[in-house]
């Protein structure tokens, strides 16, 4: 695969950028390996009713954009305290998504760094019993776009206040609940970094 590594934090730039890249890519290219942040934003999935997702008034008085994907799966925050990965590459067949083909990877290099990562569900990492990274995926045009973000420093309160809280998934609707789920991949690594070696 090739890799690169973008420059750009506008999240609506970044995304347009990702599904351009996937719709050119030739049918003999090897395929795309891509590192990203965005500055702070919330990016909702392709299906997503977004007022649904969101607290609009939290968002409303921060400023914080909000960007549709191309993919589905639940609403996101995003801010430099996150690396955002993605795989594109031809499908060569394949009907059907598979996470953990491209999430493997992830943890292997996660390990590499002292952190124990595992798929958890479908399309999660965890570490320590915390969700450290969430991924979506979509197989079009004989296509594959694998993305998700690595949670390596980012400001629990944000991801908190700007989504909507599945009741489903935590037992309130508090910003403790939010808070025990999610963990950064920061506090997991056996020697301190900062973003720029861990993007290294």
């Amino acid at each position: 695969m090739q890799s690169l590594s973008l420059t750009s934090t506008d999240p609506a730039f970044n995304l347009a950028l990702e599904e351009c890249l996937l719709q050119w890519l030739p049918a003999d290219h090897p395929g795309l390996f891509l590192l990203w942040q965005n500055a702070p934003s919330v990016i909702v999935g392709r299906h997503q009713v977004t007022l649904d997702e969101i607290d609009s008034d939290f968002v409303r008085r921060r400023g914080l954009p909000v960007v549709r994907r191309m993919t589905g799966g639940g609403a996101v925050y995003h801010d430099l305290g996150n690396l955002n990965f993605s795989f594109m590459e031809n499908a060569h067949g394949r009907k059907t998504v598979d996470f953990a083909r491209y999430l493997r990877p992830v943890c292997e290099a996660l390990a590499e760094l002292g952190v124990r990562a595992s798929l958890s569900g479908r399309n999660d990492l965890e570490a320590g019993g915390r969700k450290i990274s969430g991924s979506a995926q979509s197989l079009r045009q004989g296509r594959i776009l694998h993305h998700g973000t690595l949670l390596f420093d980012a400001n629990p309160d944000m991801v908190a206040g700007a989504l909507q809280v599945d009741p489903e998934k935590f037992r309130s609707k508090s910003t403790k609940s939010v808070r025990s789920r999610i963990g950064n991949i920061r506090g997991f690594l056996k020697q301190d970094m900062d973003m720029p070696a861990f993007w290294a």
